[in-house]
Order: C-alpha cells, then sequence, then structure tokens
C-alpha cells in the first residue's frame, strides 16, 4: 500500500476542523515554560550589554582625563619639560615674528599651513596614545613634532622674505625704467 491509499481511507479522520483540547492543553503546557526561560534569556543579555556599555563609557572617560593629564614632554622629566619648554618658547617666537593671519590667506603658503596641520593632527594622535606606546618612542614622536614644527616655521619665514624681496625688486625695476 502506497502513502496515496493510506491518507485516502484514513481521509475522515484527518478531516477535522479543530484539534481536540487535550492536545491543546498538551501543546500550552510546553510552551509556556519555553517562552519564560526565553524571556529570561533575553532579560540577562540585556542586562549584560548594558552593563559592559556603562563599563566601556566609564573606563574611555577616565582613559581620555588620563591623556589630557600626561599630554607633555614634562609628565615623563623634568629634563624633557626643560627641552620641551625651549621647543614651545622659539616657535612662539617664530610665530610672533610672522604676521600669520596675513599671509595664512596667500596662495604661495597655503602648502606650508597644511602641513603644519597635519603635523598637529598627527601630534594630537600620539598624545591620544600616551597609555599605549612606550616612553621613549613618545619621548621620541613629540620631539620630532616640535624640531619638523620649527623647521616649517622657518621655511614659512624665509619664504615670506623671498617674496618680499622678490616684489621690491620688482617696484624697484618698474621704477627705475625711464623713457
Amino acid at each position: 500500500m502506497n502513502i496515496e491509499e493510506i491518507i485516502k481511507k484514513k481521509k475522515d479522520q484527518l478531516d477535522i476542523e479543530s484539534p481536540p483540547a487535550e492536545l491543546w492543553d498538551g501543546i500550552k503546557k510546553q510552551w509556556k515554560p519555553e517562552q519564560r526561560s526565553t524571556m529570561q534569556w533575553w532579560k540577562a543579555a540585556a542586562v549584560l550589554f548594558i552593563s559592559t556599555s556603562i563599563g566601556l563609557l566609564i573606563h574611555n572617560i577616565t582613559l581620555q582625563n588620563k591623556v589630557e593629564e600626561l599630554a607633555t614632554l614634562g609628565d615623563i622629566s623634568e629634563e624633557y619639560k626643560a627641552i620641551e619648554k625651549n621647543y614651545l618658547t622659539e616657535i612662539s617666537h617664530l610665530e610672533a615674528s610672522i604676521p600669520l593671519k596675513q599671509v595664512k590667506s596667500q596662495q604661495d603658503f597655503v602648502w606650508i599651513f597644511e602641513e603644519l596641520e597635519t603635523l598637529d593632527q598627527i601630534n594630537l594622535m600620539y598624545r591620544q596614545d600616551i597609555g599605549k606606546i612606550n616612553k621613549a618612542q613618545l619621548v621620541g614622536v613629540l620631539m620630532d613634532y616640535y624640531e619638523k614644527k620649527i623647521r616649517l616655521l622657518k621655511k614659512l619665514e624665509l619664504e615670506i622674505k623671498r617674496t618680499n624681496k622678490f616684489k621690491e625688486n620688482e617696484e624697484t625695476n618698474t621704477n627705475s625704467i625711464s623713457l
């Protein structure tokens, strides 16, 4: 006997509009405990997720505060503090001697300001990684930053002088022509 014949013989038993009540009672008993355990699992997962998120947030805030506190060479040693002070003094003297606001808008010097901005961004990234790299690397990187910034400012100062001298020569040559 094949399956089609079995289905035709038992067709009357299979054609029921609703299952017997005792069948539903059995399903309900088995289903509710699973639903409760699933619901408890989701609650536990939610609590774990929220706890982890809050913990990471507090850790990041604490780490950021440490980065802000240790963001200078002076925080490593007194010797480096003096060296950093010398670098900062030289940078401030150079910046004071250069009319930065006037020069910044001139096309001839855009590339130098872009270099300075990139250098500052890289410096900021390293200062944020203070807890992740060793002190020797940090000292080397920060000193390199100061030296490059000083070189760029000196280059800017020389370029300004060269441009001004060129303009003066141009004016002198124009004024000395007589007909």
